[in-house]
């Protein structure tokens, strides 16, 4: 019987209809080649091949499941971090991801590394920073003047650039419209 739904499920989810939306349960190693059976959200049991064809057919979102079964991988459907993912996150951000930004973590924004509205960053905790509400609305108006690389340790570290046409100062002044004072460039427009 499980072997029948499954099939029906993948023949359903294969053949365009983008309004289904069904719930498969399964660990890693099952999508990745195990054997453990994944089910449906009633108990329904999927043998472990159906359910890679499912995921192959369908647009998967992982979830990731964080001390007490709290998701840290939501996707596009949501919009907005999650306590748990922003308390991650200020775990690993305990100030701005701008390079000199001093701003404390638990005073900063959410900001999706890749943009969420342009359809690049998913609400992930990998695809995530703590940005200060400066930075992150510099980034987003001004996109080509921010440089985002990840440390050693897998953070993002957003740099400053200067904008286009800027020559080097000779002296330490403030930055210009560049925001709070940012020692790693000084130029002038």
């Amino acid at each position: 019987m499980s072997e029948r739904t499954a099939a029906a499920l993948s023949s359903v989810l294969s053949g365009g209809h983008k309004a289904t939306k069904v719930t498969v349960i399964c660990d890693l190693e099952t999508l990745t080649g195990g054997n453990a059976p994944a089910r449906l959200t009633d108990g329904t049991p999927i043998p472990a091949a159906q359910a890679r064809r499912i995921a192959l057919a369908a647009g998967v979102s992982p979830l990731l499941l964080g001390r007490g079964n709290t998701p840290l991988y939501l996707g596009y459907r949501e919009r907005f971090a999650s306590a748990a993912q922003r308390q991650v996150l200020e775990t690993l951000y305990p100030t701005c991801a701008v390079r000199e930004c001093e701003t404390p973590g638990t005073l900063c924004e959410v900001d999706h590394v890749g943009g969420w509205a342009l359809g690049k960053s998913p609400t992930d905790i990998d695809q995530l920073a703590l940005t200060c509400g400066w930075h992150n609305r510099f980034k987003h108006t001004r996109p080509d003047q921010i440089h985002i690389t990840k440390d050693q340790d897998g953070r993002y570290v957003y740099r400053l650039l200067p904008p286009p046409g800027a020559r080097q100062r000779t002296g330490n002044g403030p930055p210009g419209d560049i925001g709070p004072p940012d020692t790693t460039f000084n130029w002038a427009a």
